[in-house]
């Protein structure tokens, strides 16, 4: 069987799209900012200063795996906020490099909580933990947090919080272990 360059090139794109995110996630109009949010790449940005007027919405959620997680209970803490899915291949390739950066910075003052968008309910997460155990806390999300998270153009989506509770980056599409603890250690290396 023989495919035509087109096609290839084609298959190609798609391939390099899906690889960067999934779906488009519930979509919010984009908040004024003179700095847009960072997309993965090699070459990681330092994050942006805090700013007192870009607090993360609060949330709480009944986890599946480390009972209940409130973000309001996490000042003092680095917070990384993760929206993903069972059903979405990059999501799945950073999470035991979020998990492994977890279990390493945890006592330093590192959390994580993975927030499902999966539409088919708790039962396919609850599925996909006991094949691939996850050390940080995993919950449903919905789609009135993501929205108040602000995701753009899908998912995996991640959020990270300072000490004080600031926003301080997000980034659509997956992360390397590399680049997911530069940004966290820059974050944990500040006064708390």
């Amino acid at each position: 069987m023989t495919v035509s360059r087109t096609a290839l090139k084609s298959l190609l794109a798609l391939g390099i799209a899906v690889g960067a995110a999934c779906q488009p996630a519930p979509t919010a109009p984009a908040p004024p900012s003179s700095k847009p949010p960072s997309s993965a790449s090699p070459s990681v940005p330092t994050p942006t200063p805090a700013r007192a007027s870009n607090p993360a919405p609060t949330f709480a959620v009944e986890t599946f795996n480390a009972g209940k997680f409130d973000l309001s209970n996490q000042r003092g803490k680095v917070v990384v906020v993760n929206f993903w899915a069972t059903w979405c291949p990059p999501c799945i390739a950073e999470m035991p490099g979020f998990d492994a950066t977890y279990r390493r910075l945890k006592a330093d003052g590192l959390e994580i909580v993975g927030l499902s968008l999966d539409q088919d309910g708790p039962g396919v997460v609850k599925d996909f933990l006991a094949k691939r155990p996850i050390s940080y806390p995993i919950a449903m999300g919905d789609n009135a947090t993501a929205t108040r998270f602000k995701i753009g153009n899908g998912i995996p989506y991640t959020v990270f919080i300072d000490r004080q509770g600031n926003i301080r980056d997000a980034v659509t599409g997956s992360l390397s272990e590399a680049a997911f603890e530069q940004k966290v250690k820059a974050l944990l290396a500040e006064p708390a």
